[in-house]
């Protein structure tokens, strides 16, 4: 979804458009609530190891961390600004989730950069 949202805002800021990721952690909604969620009667062998779905998300039903209000009026803010950022992660425990992915994507990229760059031509100017 980020590499198809940010080639959608490269093709819209021309004409004053600008596009937000939002990443949200854990918010106390009623998704988890009985009423409300159905768990596969079935499931993977290959996630068996990971056991019944129902098992692993009932816990949290009430007990997530975020306040779906305070949420909501954080993306009104993004919504309103100038300059909103490109990437919203809602939640210390959606930045705890996401902080350590980017930043080992960062260091794939520096310990690989010298490969990356010599796939550069040579033959002529950039395009």
């Amino acid at each position: 979804m980020e590499g198809l949202s940010f080639a959608v805002a490269a093709e819209v800021e021309p004409y004053g458009i600008k596009v937000t990721v939002v990443e949200p952690g854990f918010f106390r909604t009623e998704l988890l609530d009985k009423r409300n969620v159905k768990y596969a009667l079935s499931s993977v062998a290959d996630y068996a190891a990971e056991g019944p779905a129902e098992a692993m998300w009932s816990p949290y039903d009430g007990k997530q961390p975020g306040d779906p209000d305070k949420f909501g009026d954080a993306v009104v803010q993004v919504s309103r600004m100038a300059a909103p950022p490109p990437i919203f992660v809602a939640g210390s425990d959606g930045l705890a989730a996401i902080r350590p992915t980017i930043e080992a994507r960062l260091k794939s990229m520096r310990d690989h950069e010298a490969l990356s760059s010599s796939t550069g031509a040579t033959d002529g100017p950039p395009v």
